[in-house]
């Protein structure tokens, strides 16, 4: 009997050691989430976030920034040419009017527009970029957070059991131990 709860003592703390590792793993990723999210947020990532974060994310970090930034340019491209095209057609029809409500001392402020146009499409390509990443990594964060959650329950439930296994075991020794009268 007592090499029975001797061995389901040693299968309990065993359990209860992955548990704990994985409990671990998982705090860890949680935390490398946080870090990952935090460098996101504005839809890029700067060569600062990029050295301060740790080692387990780079290849996350790296992969956003070569698909968001190539990305945000494409966009920022298309939506600056769909506006500049509209402005020229409304100062087309304007006859030149609309320029110059622009910038009466530059006829050219039509043009100049162009650039300033392009920078803000960009920056909003880029945040939209870091908001849905932003989203996607609260997906994963919530996920990682529910199996900390059901491990802990089975650790606490492991934990109980070699409680009693043990409890057991000094009660069959004590009930198997020679008595001297």
């Amino acid at each position: 009997m007592y090499a029975i709860f001797t061995m389901r003592k040693l299968q309990l703390t065993q359990r209860i050691n992955n548990l704990q590792c994985r409990l671990m793993q998982l705090s860890q990723k949680l935390q490398d989430l946080s870090v990952y999210a935090g460098n996101v947020a504005d839809g890029i990532i700067t060569p600062g976030e990029f050295m301060s974060s740790p080692a387990s994310i780079f290849g996350v970090n790296m992969n956003f920034f070569n698909n968001s930034v190539p990305k945000a340019l494409f966009a920022a491209s298309r939506a600056s040419q769909m506006y500049n095209a509209n402005m020229m057609n409304m100062n087309a029809m304007s006859r030149g009017q609309y320029g110059m409500a622009i910038d009466p001392s530059n006829m050219n402020a039509l043009y100049a527009n162009q650039i300033f146009v392009f920078n803000a499409f960009f920056k909003q390509a880029l945040d939209a970029a870091g908001k849905s990443e932003a989203q996607r990594v609260k997906r994963l964060e919530t996920d990682i957070t529910n199996q900390k959650l059901m491990i802990e329950t089975q650790l606490k439930a492991a934990e109980t059991e070699l409680q009693k296994v043990e409890e057991q075991e000094s009660k069959n020794i004590e009930r198997t131990a020679p008595k001297y009268a």
